[in-house]
């Protein structure tokens, strides 16, 4: 044993008995005294000792049952006796007129007799209940000493046997009562069902009936019935006819594992709650159950450490409450013996105080940030910069460390101390930048003269720059800085991350204050935030979130909205879902994942919500969607209808775009048109489409009008997306921008991101990017024309005529690159009978009939078709001879309500008169 021993948090096993605590020939082990099943854990070997049986089981039950009637019975008998003291003195008061008549030690009298037999039984009452709390089965909590003193471990099962309880720990102890029922519960199931051993899956089913442990589930969107239903249909898969039965080795190690994690969560004991994780752990077919149900054991973690959240939230109320009675609630110390300190406290706000009466926010999730301040204030440095974007939690963890301080669970220097926030805007606000100079000085004299302050600052880069104006003379931050060499006090701060890089870093300021960076959470650690949020939001707008329900805004706000952060935008979000829901369902209903998807597709205009019939249809028909604003291109339009469906049904790659493709091909076959139709089919409308005409980009200088500057000019481009991020982007005429800016391109469409000149990351993964190139349009042109494979005509324009525009590397980005042919006569004809089906729309709209004869389109298309520029010239013959005609017509008054347009085979436009009212 004396190599496992000194792997902790792993499972040995009594050679002899193999670990079910019985040895081979049926009696206890002699090696191991039944303990047979045990980890080593800080230094202690932990096992589970009661030995359950049905004669045990009762015989304890019967003992409970036995205490709980002679409580009631105490109770009776001290409410009596009270009761009777009570009687006498009404009695006695018609007969004794001074005090000392009422003397009842000096009296005999049956009633009193009785008063004091149950005074005697109250006092047994309570010593009673202060001996079960005082022996109340807790988890034992290690010192740092006892955490580190592993070789002096026994060195064999039989040194361990005989150590007395010093190295070894009955996890049981640890139990409450209600979780050994749960135990012996799951004991009886499986001897009621002749089962040989009692396994996890018992010890699972039998703690469904725990309220916590339903409650988790219920949070997990799982029917209870459907649960219990599954599990009892695997319990009765194991086979029957044992007279005997026993724990099995995983049991045993279940029951170890879920006091370590009980331990490692800081609870104070086992509830059934507890054991759901190693019951998930050691049982197969539990796991799969559960992921029938589509829940894993990370999904069950996060809502366990839900459920501890909270009662932490409840736990540390009552300990402010108990701790607030040491602190003072006043600007004094402890002892009375700290200077007073008025300025400051005109100008701050006492954290310390705030958090004594719990106005601060429960910090969660945050112990690496907090235990890194505390070991740079121990380091000996005085100032902490705590640096990260808005929304992410800085003011958070300044509110955790108030917490911390009030209940002393602090390093040594900061114990017996306030920290208090000076507002930067009191200090500054209506006095000049020297009268300001002076307030810091007179705020930084009065801390150190008292000596028990810590002092916090927000957004601490407000105060640079602001000086007195005399030769030499330091700024703000320059005072500030100074103190702080002098280690004259103690400094928490917070700055955004861009006005770290700005304004503090490499300055003086920056030298004397150690930065801690406070990133964005992710994953769990949000969740366990977000959780901690959940109660007041529920209580405030009487609705009930699952689990799935944070999980989703988790994952749906990192996705979707970038200009924000966590966990600010998704409390955000939460918040506006918890109203929307109260309105709509009502009190106490239950906030889903679709709650959450819809709300975040009203504030991105991003699809998220499940794809639909109806949808899902209009996807798989999305080629004769196109085709309803598209004539031919059939290529073209197959290529992008594929993408289409493959993003919508997330079988893309995350980081990228949805798509990106080059079109190719002559003017006026379509190029733009097609992008327009994706831009209004898939987004919604047209509008969703952010056009660049390349051709003002190129000067390299330009790039400024595309991705903005440091100076605060925003870009078109990058600010189009960070406001539509589902949107198309079309960049008409690649090929005349510069090459540097075809360069920005490169990381666009490999990360689906790009950052603006202010810094800032700018999504592009629920874009579309769609570029149109007029190289080489003559050659397609000739060659579509000599009936040459469309294939070779791409291969030929990609390396003859697109490389020596733009580099191969770009050209490589493109997923798809689509050579568009040159529109025959008949496609002509098409597209003109869609334009004049537009002006149809338009018409009717205004009570006007649209009548276009086959022979007008005909002539129409004929006079508008020029083989160079495709269907353009058609465009302007319609507005020409049809739309001008039509508009002057109605303004003249010749063209009224019911009556005719008519197209005549000579394209002229004819009015039919309608029928007069």
């Amino acid at each position: 044993m004396s190599d496992d021993k000194k792997n902790e948090n792993k499972f040995i096993v009594c050679p002899v008995c193999e670990g079910s605590g019985i040895s081979k020939y049926g009696s206890a082990c002699t090696n191991c005294s039944g303990m047979g099943t045990g980890m080593f854990f800080h230094g202690r070997f932990f096992y589970w000792g009661p030995k359950l049986g049905r004669a045990v089981i009762e015989l304890d039950h019967l003992r409970k049952k036995f205490h709980f009637g002679l409580n009631i019975i105490t109770y009776l008998l001290s409410l009596a006796g009270l009761l009777s003291l009570g009687f006498w003195v009404f009695k006695a008061s018609n007969n004794y007129t001074v005090v000392e008549d009422f003397f009842i030690w000096r009296i005999k009298d049956p009633l009193l007799l009785f008063f004091w037999i149950g005074l005697a039984t109250g006092l047994f009452v309570f010593y009673r209940i202060s001996e079960d709390s005082t022996f109340k089965q807790k988890i034992k909590i290690f010192t740092y000493e006892e955490k580190s003193r592993i070789s002096d471990l026994p060195n064999n099962w039989q040194e361990l046997k005989s150590a007395k309880g010093k190295f070894k720990y009955d996890v049981s102890k640890g139990y409450t009562e209600k979780t050994i029922n749960i135990v012996e519960n799951a004991f009886l199931l499986a001897r009621n069902l002749e089962h040989k051993y009692v396994t996890p899956l018992h010890l699972f089913y039998s703690s469904l009936e725990d309220e916590q442990v339903a409650a988790i589930f219920s949070r997990l969107d799982i029917s209870g019935n459907k649960l219990i239903e599954m599990i009892k249909n695997q319990i009765m898969k194991y086979g029957q006819g044992h007279e005997k039965c026993r724990f099995s080795r995983t049991l045993k190690e279940v029951l170890v594992e879920s006091y370590i994690g009980a331990h490692n969560l800081g609870q104070k004991k086992i509830s059934a709650k507890n054991l759901i994780i190693p019951c998930l752990e050691k049982n197969s077919d539990l796991r799969e159950v559960l992921y029938d149900l589509e829940i894993d054991k990370q999904k069950v973690f996060n809502v366990l450490l839900w459920f501890i959240i909270n009662e932490k939230q409840v736990e540390n109320y009552r300990i402010y409450r108990k701790k607030a009675g040491f602190k003072p609630g006043t600007n004094m110390d402890r002892a009375y013996t700290s200077v007073a300190t008025p300025l400051l406290n005109q100008l701050g706000y006492d954290l310390t105080i705030a958090a004594k009466w719990g106005k601060l926010e429960y910090c969660v999730a945050r112990e690496n940030e907090i235990e890194k301040i505390f070991q740079i204030f121990e380091s000996g440095i005085s100032g902490v910069i705590l640096a990260g974007q808005v929304g992410v939690g800085k003011k958070t963890i300044i509110d955790g460390v108030a917490q911390l301080m009030v209940k002393e669970d602090v390093p040594d220097i900061l114990k017996d101390k306030r920290l208090v926030e000076l507002d930067l805007a009191r200090l500054i606000s209506g006095v000049t930048p020297a009268q300001a100079q002076g307030r810091m000085v007179a705020v930084i004299d009065e801390i150190a003269r008292a000596g028990n302050i810590v002092l916090y600052m927000d957004n601490i880069e407000s105060i640079i720059g602001i000086s007195s104006g005399a030769e030499e003379s330091l700024d703000l931050s320059g005072v500030l800085a100074s103190a702080l060499k002098r280690k004259e006090l103690y400094c928490l701060a917070t700055a955004t991350s861009q006005n770290y890089v700005k304004y503090i870093e490499g300055k003086t300021l920056g030298t004397v204050m150690s930065k801690i960076d406070v990133i964005e959470p992710l994953g769990n650690q949000a969740i366990q935030i977000i959780e901690s949020k959940i109660g007041q939001l529920e209580g405030k707008y009487k609705v009930y979130f699952s689990y799935n329900a944070i999980e989703q805004v988790i994952e749906l706000s990192s996705k979707y909205i970038h200009d924000r952060y966590l966990p600010e935008k998704a409390i955000y979000i939460l918040e506006l879902v918890a109203v929307k829901v109260n309105k709509k369902k009502g009190d106490q209903a239950v906030v889903g994942r679709e709650d959450i998807a819809e709300v975040l597709s009203d504030l991105t205009n991003i699809p998220i919500t499940k794809i639909s019939q109806t949808e899902s249809q209009q996807l798989l028909n999305l080629e004769d969607k196109i085709h309803e604003r598209m004539i031919n291109q059939e290529v073209a339009v197959k290529m992008v209808a594929d993408s289409l469906r493959r993003a919508r049904a997330e079988l893309r790659e995350g980081k990228r775009p949805i798509a990106n493709f080059l079109f190719l091909g002559p003017t006026g076959v379509g190029k733009t048109e097609l992008a327009k139709t994706v831009a209004e089919i898939y987004f919604g409308e047209e509008t969703h489409m952010i056009r660049l005409d390349m051709s003002e980009y190129q000067h390299p200088d330009s790039i400024k009008k595309m991705i903005g500057d440091a100076q605060g000019a925003v870009g078109y481009l990058t600010e189009s997306v960070r406001k539509t991020p589902f949107s198309l982007v079309l960049l008409d005429e690649l090929e005349k921008a510069d090459a540097n800016i075809l360069n920005v391109f490169l990381q666009v469409m490999d990360d689906g991101r790009l950052t603006d000149g202010q810094g800032r990351t700018i999504d592009f993964t629920n874009s579309i990017i769609i570029a149109t190139s007029n190289a080489g349009a003559l050659y397609i042109q000739e060659e579509i024309f000599k009936g040459t494979d469309i294939e070779k005509i791409k291969n030929e324009l990609i390396n003859e005529y697109l490389n020596k525009v733009m580099r191969p590397e770009l050209i490589n980005r493109f997923d798809g690159v689509i050579v568009f042919e040159p529109l025959s006569m008949e496609n002509v004809v098409e597209i003109a009978k869609l334009m004049l089906k537009k002006i149809e729309t338009v018409l009717l709209a205004k009570g006007i009939n649209f009548n276009a004869s086959e022979e007008g389109t005909r002539l129409l298309a004929k006079e508008g078709y020029d083989p160079k520029f495709g269907a353009r010239p058609l465009r302007r013959i319609i507005q020409d001879k049809i739309e001008n005609s039509i508009a002057n017509k109605i303004l003249a008054n010749e063209l009224e309500r019911r009556d005719t347009v008519i197209i005549d085979s000579q394209a002229n436009v004819i009015i039919e008169k309608g029928r007069k009212l």
